[in-house]
């Protein structure tokens, strides 16, 4: 196979002190090579998904990532990977990944993909994005900036836009092969811990958990990933609490999850036109969401595959049908969630061509 080394926007002879500014050596370039993106240390949960899909594709994938240690995201991200000789991983701070968009137009790629495109981004500061071409992965509606009208932008959800239609649903929930596994003996759900209330609440786990004990319910164990609210001594026989694990250490946890819990705030109502990271988990590991039901709507989330809940109030309810549910109806559940996820996976590889194809 040829190798071509990546060679710097207007470079006249001098690769190595181009790289030095820059802080990056480049890669080994080999042909059909998709370069992708990440530029903040956020959202890294959702390029393993992008990875898996354009190796699926049949492309060659060159990862660069911001991992800053403020963010969540980490190598462990790419576990699954590791044997893969298709897929290469580098890290770089967001503000040389700039620098690298700027000095190079990485003429030798077939395509780039940008994981994380926000509005006003600092990160693309003087990155002439029209001359670049990349799909760019949309996290918010709300965004202002001339190429996010163009036919590149993708989201992981249907998203309602203002002034353009909704961009092509790449939803990206890929993690590993999993396993698939029963119900506990004791159901057990997973959720995660914010400081942000309109992201995720934990007071309205707190207040079913107090309404499930007022019926003498206590048969069930709830896993909190991350920091944020601390937990109140009540609930410690109840829940196991890890503040702080990487990416693989969490996809285990879900792993041995029997439910997700979403805990969105029926206040919450930017997520019915965007997505939240519980849901790309519960595409990617089979594990039904339970979830207020006007969330429900734009990703794919029905009385089928979930559990659905109409008010804050009717959590612990949701809570108690699931500690109640049988083996079977589990089974089920999942079964259709699985459905659900294969053509989800299907509509978004071809979305994904799509967009990596499209003209501005």
């Amino acid at each position: 196979m040829k190798i071509i080394k990546i060679l710097p926007y207007g470079f006249l002879g001098n690769l190595q002190s181009i790289a030095a500014l820059i802080g990056f050596k480049p890669f080994e370039y080999r042909e059909n090579t998709v370069l992708l993106l990440e530029p903040y240390d956020v959202h890294g949960e959702v390029i393993p998904g992008l990875v898996k899909y354009l190796l699926d594709l049949g492309y060659n994938v060159d990862v660069i990532i911001s991992m800053t240690g403020r963010g969540r995201n980490d190598t462990s991200l790419f576990s699954s990977f590791e044997k893969n000789d298709k897929v290469r991983v580098k890290s770089m701070a967001g503000y040389k990944i700039n620098r690298l968009l700027r000095t190079s137009p990485l003429k030798h790629y077939k395509h780039i993909i940008i994981n994380s495109f926000y509005d006003k981004d600092i990160n693309f500061y003087k990155v002439d994005l029209f001359k670049l071409k990349p799909v760019c992965m949309l996290h918010n509606p709300n965004i202002t900036e001339p190429y996010f009208k163009t036919n590149k932008i993708i989201s992981l959800v249907k998203m309602d836009c203002i002034n353009r239609e909704p961009p092509l649903v790449v939803n990206s929930h890929y993690f590993g092969d999993i396993t698939k596994s029963n119900k506990s003996e004791t159901t057990t759900f997973i959720a995660f811990n914010s400081k942000n209330l309109f992201r995720r609440n934990l007071h309205l786990l707190f207040r079913a958990c107090d309404a499930l004990y007022k019926k003498k319910i206590n048969n069930f164990c709830v896993k909190i990933i991350g920091k944020g609210i601390a937990i109140p001594p009540v609930y410690r026989d109840n829940f196991l609490v890890f503040e702080s694990l990487n990416f693989k250490q969490m996809f285990d946890e879900v792993s041995k999850s029997d439910f997700l819990l979403g805990l969105i705030d029926a206040a919450s109502v930017e997520y019915a036109n965007k997505a939240s990271g519980s849901f790309q988990l519960s595409y990617g590991f089979s594990k039904p969401i339970i979830l207020h039901s006007k969330f429900g709507g734009n990703s794919g989330f029905t009385n089928d595959n979930s559990v659905l809940h109409d008010s804050n109030d009717s959590l612990a309810s949701a809570m108690e049908n699931c500690i109640n549910m049988s083996e079977n109806d589990y089974s089920l559940m999942v079964a259709e969630l699985e459905k659900t996820e294969k053509q989800l996976y299907k509509d978004s590889l071809n979305n994904l061509k799509r967009a990596m194809e499209e003209d501005l």
